[in-house]
């Protein structure tokens, strides 16, 4: 805990005042001068949320307002009315007779497709009302037969009447574009409004006090989407308020349901999204305490808080808890909701005891009120968003999945490797045991109250928060979506705002069906998958190419050269683009697919103007360039430096996921044909590059995708530079934008096969001396599914190999220390944790078929019935393996950590660990190794 004991008051009465305090006059709208002279609300917005099905054209926009009166930022909502329905209808040449489908004589004009439209279109769907104009507009994408620029129809209507169908055709005209956008997406599209940014709101209306949509301080109309429009200046962001929360959860026995007995909260009035994090981070806490239903609280409890001074609300019941939180909730407002696995947890629980419990004004949990409460548990998180809108949501969780390695995500770990301290875990079955007395009761607040302080810190030392509003705004998405991860929305918004400011159509969203559940583990070597075909269709295009690794240990330096960022350079050097390559027409597509041939198209024609996919990335590229620049100038203060580190990382990520869109099947703008054509340039370029240094007398001894490793045969290092350079000079000649660099220099290396090998890199210290630094690429220790002691026993191996020992020596130091392994295994000399294997769960554990046979299933199966805690897909199982007297196969075998702690009759496997986890982790290594093989290995270990 910090040296203040967590239960010190911290100037909370001051900062609670502030946002309770605010008076508001019912009947005027805090307006100022807008920009053009006129009174505008202006307002700065942070999350955006519509209801299609119930509230069709109707976006709320959820924000800050400055209040003069108060000196202080109020929530705001702002709900935008009559956002209409936009639809194109593409002309025929002739018109169709649709009895027949044959076509007729008859030339089409703007006018005879408005009367189709007219007549018989707008009755049949119940469109009573429309306006209608001729639009010319472009179209680059996969439609086979839509020509490049054309003249369209452009049809509004209200949003309540109902969508055009997808498929619609008509006499006069061949597709119909634009069915199911939504309002959100065009409010956002029309008014070019690209992430959180300050707003000017005309001619807002005053929301009827006896009638209020949300729970925010201010509310207001807007009867048209017009008049929601940008703001010109450039303000920072107003500080927000920001509440991290931790929860304690049972399981009821009866019930087998999750209630919750604890939860911690801390808040910070005024944390800034353009700044360094606030220290510390948080200005004032909460703590509720309830009990389980089979329990009472300590007889001294009441007593005990006192003492400490401690500000800690004593709640009978769950359903007084739980609306206590939701009260708090309400008073303090927060703009961000931060916690750990909300999204897979804490939510879902939270709204289900609500539920449960009949506490009223679910709804406080967001921004909107409701009554009804969406239905819980569905796929990704959906009602759980809705529920909480107004109010982001930042799972850390998500981000660190996102921003950093791990060999798990939850809690623990990510205090180990993030804040470097270690988290002490009550488990849920020792919660019903911490109500025996007072100070462990207190200890057990304490904890939740640490872990909330955690999970705030977390997202403080990984910038969560000024890195989704710096990709938000890049890519003009909604900032909330942004935390929830997946880079494709992204991607999406950022070419929906570039085609649509160039005047395009742009793909309509296509709604899939789920996709078919994947049989192989996601995490399975590669080699297995090969050899079990089902459940892998193969790649719509090749991928980069992997050249064929030589075999074997290096010792003379070996150079690593890579191209910066290949596939955005390749868009860009060759102006690939949805506008610029040509696709093939329905019917040569049709004649491809029966050939089975891959359909490479052609490079576009080097007199093209740069086309929209190449210019936005050449904008991003351009723009990290100058923010480098930026950031190489002398005392620039550290609050800047960060900012700037924050914009160059969020746009070195979004330039790098953009080839992703082009070759996603999901995304909107799947194009398989573009996708093909920068790879294939790809693995022309690596083939190029490898056959250039070959000429040089150089040997290639590996490649992969966008980088080649070469033997210099030297053990000079100024040397291996000087030729490193050459190549560089060499291969840059050859191309306008891709560049390749000296990506690394081995001092040694064990190659043992494609996308696996182990290297001493060198790092120079100057004059020609310099440090190595172990690296693992692929191989099994780096794996999670491998236990620590197999981990650990690969690295001393590898260690040995790469050092600069005779042979013989290495061989003998392998040996005494498998033999010692051996024996120690046997003897039990090895802690337990040892021998956790880590594995993740690709679905949820009750949705694989084959629970039996997969021993990280089998094990979350038991978590999930043994409470408090659910285990999911996208999560981490620790298991060991155990004699448990029973001859089941090894995998039937796995039990939790916690298991073989409290059950006498279990022991360590360790027959299994030394042939099935440490052998086969040593003997791969050892493979190029003469003097040591597999049966040596079996030998030594005993």
């Amino acid at each position: 805990l910090p040296g203040l004991s967590c239960w010190d008051r911290i100037d909370e009465d001051e900062a609670d005042l502030v946002a309770a305090e605010v008076q508001l006059d019912p009947n005027l709208l805090p307006l100022v001068k807008g920009e053009s002279d006129d009174q505008v609300l202006r307002f700065y917005w942070l999350d955006a949320y519509e209801d299609q099905f119930s509230q069709p054209g109707v976006v709320f926009l959820f924000g800050k307002i400055w209040i003069e009166s108060a000196t202080t930022y109020v929530s705001c909502c702002v709900t935008v009315k009559n956002i209409e329905r936009t639809v194109y209808l593409l002309p025929r040449e002739t018109e169709i007779d649709l009895s027949t489908g044959k076509e007729t004589e008859t030339p089409v004009t703007i006018m005879s497709v408005f009367k189709e439209f007219n007549d018989s279109i707008s009755p049949k769907y119940k469109i009573m009302k429309f306006k209608s104009k001729k639009v010319e507009k472009h179209y680059a994408f996969e439609i086979p037969d839509v020509p490049a620029k054309s003249e369209y129809l452009e049809v509004k209507y209200s949003a309540e009447c109902p969508r055009l169908p997808q498929d619609l055709k008509g006499q006069t005209f061949s597709h119909v574009f634009g069915t199911n956008t939504s309002s959100l997406e065009l409010l956002l599209m029309n008014q070019k409004i690209k992430g959180p940014c300050w707003l000017e709101i005309k001619n807002p209306r005053m929301v009827p006090s006896n009638q209020p949509v949300s729970w925010c301080k201010v509310e207001a109309v807007v009867m048209k989407p017009g008049l929601v429009n940008v703001a010109k200046d450039l303000s920072p962001p107003p500080p927000l308020v920001v509440m991290s929360f931790s929860m304690k959860t049972v399981q009821n026995p009866k019930t087998h349901q999750n209630e919750v007995v604890a939860l911690a909260a801390l808040v910070h009035q005024k944390f800034p999204l353009d700044k360094a994090p606030p220290q510390p981070p948080f200005q004032t806490h909460f703590c509720a305490v309830s009990k389980p239903s089979d329990c009472i609280f300590p007889y001294d409890f009441k007593e005990a808080v006192k003492k400490k001074n401690a500000k800690i609300e004593i709640a009978a019941t769950e359903r007084t808890l739980l609306g206590f939180f939701l009260a708090k909730i309400h008073k303090i407002d927060p703009d961000v909701v931060v916690g750990h696995n909300i999204y897979g947890f804490d939510l879902e629980v939270l709204l289900q005891r609500i539920n449960l419990c009949k506490v009223p004004h679910w709804s406080k949990i967001g921004r909107l009120r409701r009554s009804n409460m969406p239905k819980l548990g569905g796929r990704g998180g959906f009602a759980e968003r809705s529920a909480a809108c107004g109010r982001m949501i930042c799972d850390v969780e998500i981000s660190a999945k996102e921003l950093i390695r791990c060999k798990s995500y939850h809690l623990p770990e990510l205090v180990h490797q993030i804040l470097k301290t270690e988290k002490v875990t009550i488990l849920p079955e020792e919660i019903q045991n911490m109500y025996s007395d007072s100070p462990r009761l207190l200890f057990m607040l304490e904890n939740t109250w640490t872990d909330a302080k955690f999970i705030l810190q977390i997202m403080c030392e990984l910038n969560v928060l000024p890195l989704a509003l710096q990709i938000t705004n890049i890519s003009g998405n909604v900032m909330s979506r942004t935390m929830m991860g997946g880079r494709s929305e992204r991607n999406e918004f950022l070419l929906l705002h570039a085609f649509h400011e160039k005047d395009y159509i742009v793909p309509d969203k296509q709604v899939f069906k789920k996709p078919p559940q994947k049989l192989v583990d996601e995490d399975e070597d590669y080699e297995d998958q090969n050899k079990s075909k089902i459940g892998r269709k193969k790649a719509a295009y090749a991928g980069g190419l992997v050249l064929d690794p030589k075999v074997g240990f290096y010792d003379k330096f070996i150079l690593l050269l890579d191209f910066n960022s290949l596939y955005p350079s390749i868009i860009q050097e060759f102006n690939i683009c949805f506008t610029t390559v040509q696709r093939l027409s329905s019917e040569a597509q049709k004649r491809a697919e029966v050939e089975e041939e891959e359909e490479i198209p052609e490079l576009p024609d080097p007199s093209l103007e740069m086309g929209i996919l190449p210019k936005e990335i050449r904008k991003l590229v351009e723009r990290r360039r100058q923010v480098k620049q930026l950031m190489k100038q002398p005392d620039l203060n550290p609050d800047l430096y960060l900012q700037y580190d924050i914009r160059q990382k969020a746009l070195k990520l979004t330039a790098n996921s953009m080839y992703g869109c082009l070759g996603f099947s999901y995304s909107r703008f799947y194009a398989k044909p573009l996708a093909a054509l920068v790879t294939h340039k790809g693995r022309e370029i690596l083939m190029h590059t490898k056959e250039m240094v070959q000429k040089m007398n150089l040997e290639v001894i590996y490649g992969d995708t966008d980088s080649i490793m070469i033997n210099t045969n030297s053990t000079n290092l100024d040397e291996v530079f000087k030729l490193g350079n050459k190549i560089k000079n060499e291969v840059n000649k050859l191309y306008k934008l891709l560049e390749i660099d000296i990506d690394g220099i081995f001092k040694s290396l064990l190659l043992l096969k494609k996308k696996k090998y182990a290297a001493l890199t060198v790092e120079p210290i100057g004059d020609g001396k310099y440090v190595t630094k172990q690296e693992l690429k692929g191989l099994d220790i780096v794996r999670r599914d491998w236990c620590d002691l197999a981990k650990q026993t690969g690295n001393y191996v590898i260690a040995q190999i790469l050092s600069d020992q005779p042979r013989d020596i290495i061989v003998e130091n392998i040996q005494k220390r498998l033999i010692e392994i051996g024996e120690n295994v046997v003897s039990g000399q090895i802690p337990a944790n040892q021998f956790e294997i880590n594995k993740a769960l690709t679905k949820d554990p009750q949705d694989y078929p084959d629970k039996k046979t997969l021993p990280h299933v089998h094990v979350a199966m038991w978590i999930n019935s043994h409470g408090g805690r659910k285990v999911k897909a996208g999560d981490t199982v620790s298991y060991i393996i155990c004699q448990d007297g029973s001859d089941l196969s090894a995998s039937q075998r796995a039990y939790a950590p916690e298991q073989l702690k409290k059950q006498e009759n279990l022991k360590i496997d360790t027959q299994y660990y030394l042939s099935q986890q440490i052998h086969p982790v040593v003997a791969r290594i050892c493979e190029p190794i003469e003097g040591i093989d597999s049966v040596l290995i079996a030998t030594w270990l005993g």
